[in-house]
Parts: structure tokens; sequence; C-alpha cells
């Protein structure tokens, strides 16, 4: 238990997310305050006294490394550590949301964290008894950081030899798809029925494993300092309108019905093309995978005074609720429990990343046996953009 209100400071980039984090050490005696990122953070630092700093193992590295710099010459002693509770190496990913701060394993890494700063704060307290104390408190707190070290250091490179790997599996796989492709078209010869349907098979697996590997690069792509995105000031609804129609015979292949709500207006925006038509194609491919022949999707598009908002809503089979929570993990599970065979659970989980790069927000509605209705906010201007044409 915490005597004397200690103050600590939380360097993330979701205050949303954050806002659970707080409360834990807020209903503990905490002092707690917020920033977004660490040049407000290094700011707030410099005008006020905190006896503990949390950093967000999302932050960019190079944020990372300034606010590391700053502690190190300018408040020597401090104790800070990295928020790793939901970087999960056995599977989930880290874009787990935990809903209720109160209860569930997810908070548990969070709450070891707190336990460890209650004896630190008990040590900080009798500081002023003896510099004994003190001698032990900063040996702990550089045990957590050197451990903190070991964990960014495996983490890296957990995702070069993930990327290294997954690159080396792509080339082979295309060059197999090539062939299949070749004998298909039957220039070697005549090929019966069988022939044909054994080929279009393993065409079709050739194809998902190739749809794997990418998600895993793009996983890899997101999380390294390599990831990179070009904005550019455009029109939106020219460019959702070629995703549809690149879409379209893949979506009535499957029996679906394609019906679009757009506004007579232009809509204009900073945003990456590629990504975003990433995201509408990994979203769209989910709304085919879960909704039945004779099913219907819906792509909708708005003008908001918060920014452009794009829904995406299909007939398909919904999402409980208890797993609307984790539909955006890294390697979920989700679709499985409805079918679903293919895939490495990643498509959703990059569409979130691009959209936060983008400084909106996506989120679910759904219910079983109702369908899901996907959104996603852009804003009309990205941080990223100094100029435009």
């Amino acid at each position: 238990m915490v005597f004397t209100p200690l103050r600590i400071l939380i360097v993330d980039s979701d205050q949303e997310l954050s806002a659970g984090i707080r409360k834990i050490f807020q209903d503990g005696g905490y002092e707690v305050n917020h920033c977004a990122g660490s040049s407000a953070a290094i700011r707030t630092m410099e005008q006020d006294l905190f006896h503990f700093v949390l950093i967000h193992s999302v932050l960019p590295e190079k944020e990372q490394l300034e606010l590391m710099d700053h502690i190190s010459r300018f408040c020597s002693g401090l104790p800070f550590f990295y928020l790793f509770w939901y970087v999960r190496f056995s599977g989930a990913g880290p874009e787990s949301r935990p809903t209720d701060p109160e209860g569930g394993d997810e908070w548990a890494g969070i709450r070891a964290i707190k336990m460890t700063m209650d004896r630190l704060s008990k040590g900080i307290l009798r500081e002023s008894r003896g510099q004994e104390m003190q001698r032990d408190t900063l040996n702990m707190v550089k045990e957590f950081q050197e451990s903190n070290q070991r964990l960014m250091e495996l983490g890296k490179k957990k995702n070069a030899c993930l990327a290294a790997a997954t690159h080396e599996l792509r080339t082979p796989l295309t060059i197999l798809g090539g062939y299949q492709k070749l004998l298909l078209s039957e220039s070697f010869g005549p090929l019966n029925e069988k022939q044909k349907h054994l080929l279009k098979e393993s065409g079709r697996n050739c194809r998902r494993l190739i749809g794997m590997v990418n998600s895993m690069l793009d996983r890899c792509r997101l999380e390294s300092e390599s990831a990179e995105f070009h904005f550019q000031y455009a029109s939106y609804l020219k460019t959702l309108k070629n995703i549809l129609e690149q879409m379209r015979n893949y979506i009535e292949e499957n029996g679906i019905t394609l019906h679009v709500d757009f506004p007579e207006e232009e809509l204009m925006l900073t945003f990456d093309a590629g990504a975003i038509e990433q995201v509408h194609i990994n979203l769209i491919g989910n709304a085919v995978k879960f909704t039945p022949s004779s099913g219907k999707i819906t792509v909708k598009c708005e003008n908001t005074p918060d920014g452009i908002l794009t829904q995406i809503m299909d007939t398909g089979v919904g999402i409980d609720a208890e797993e609307i929570g984790r539909v955006f993990d890294e390697f979920n599970n989700v679709g499985k429990r409805y079918g679903e065979k293919k895939g490495a659970g990643l498509g959703l989980s990059i569409c979130k990343k691009i959209i936060q790069a983008h400084g909106g927000r996506i989120w679910v509605e759904s219910r079983t046996g109702k369908g899901s209705c996907f959104s996603f906010l852009l804003p009309r201007e990205t941080v990223d953009i100094t100029a435009h044409p």
C-alpha cells in the first residue's frame, strides 16, 4: 500500500487504453499524469517531479530512446518501466485491448508492475532514513531496466527472423503458382477434368500461402523502423471505387451481392492509397469469407465533422459479443470458431495499425447470425503531411 501520493508519468500513444492503466494506479494511491509521445513527456518532466515513468512499448523506438536518454542525463535514479504486458510471444499480439481493468488476466502484467512499484515506493519514502535502501532500490530498478532491454532486443530478433523466413518462402511459392497457371493453360498438352481440378485446388492453396506470407511481411514491416507511408492529398472516393471494381468479380463469384452507398460530393483526403487499399481488401475479403452465398455486402462512405467514415457491412455469421474485443488481436483464432480455416489471423491487426498510422480509428459492431459492420474513421489531414498540392 502507498501511504503518500507518489507521482507517475505514463507515456503512451493511446489515451483510451491508458485510462484503464491510470485507474489501476490511482486506486492504489498514486498521482498519475499522461503524455502522448516523447516530446510532451520530456517537457512535462522538465517542469514537474515524477517518481516513476511508464513507457508504452509500442511507441516508436526513436521516441523511446529520446526518453531514456533524457532520464539518464537529467533524472538520474528515476525508475522507469516498459509496458510489455501485452507483448505475448506465445500467440496473441500487441494490439489486444482489455476492457475491464478490474478483472481478467489481460491486466496481470500491469498489476505485476504496480506490485513492483509499491515495493519501490516504500524505499523511496524511506530514502531519508539511509543510503542503503536507496542503493537497493536503484539496483532493483537497474535489474528491471536490463530485463526490459533484453525483451526489446528479443523482440527485434524475433521480427528480423520472421521477416527473413517469410521472405524466403514467397519466391518459391510465387514460382509454383506460375507453374500451376502454365499447366492449367494446357500449353504442354490437354488435361482431363480430374487433373484440372487438382491443379485448381493446388493453385488455391498456393495463393492462400502467399497471402499468409505477405501478411507476415506486412506485420514485420509495420513493427519495424522501415515502415514508411506515402501520404498524398487525393480523391478518397476515386480510390475506393477503383478498389471495389477490382474486387467485384471476386465478390460476385461467391454469390454475394455488392451494394455501395457513396455521397455525390467529392471526398478529398490525405492518405496512403496503397495502405488504404490493403485495409479495404482485408475487410471486404473477410466479409466474403463469412457471408454465405446469396448474402449482401454494403460499402458505405460519408463525410462527417470528424473526418471520412467508411463502413463495410455484411449479412454473414456475425461475431459473439465476448469475441469482439479480440478481433483486432494478432494471430487471433476468432474466425476459426465460425468455420474459417484460412489465414494467420493477422489481417485485422494490420488494418488497425494502418488506420492508426493515419491518425484514425477502427472498430466493429456485430451480432451473431445478423452480420457485422466494420467501420473506420480517417481525419482529413495527417500530421505527417507538411504541404498539400
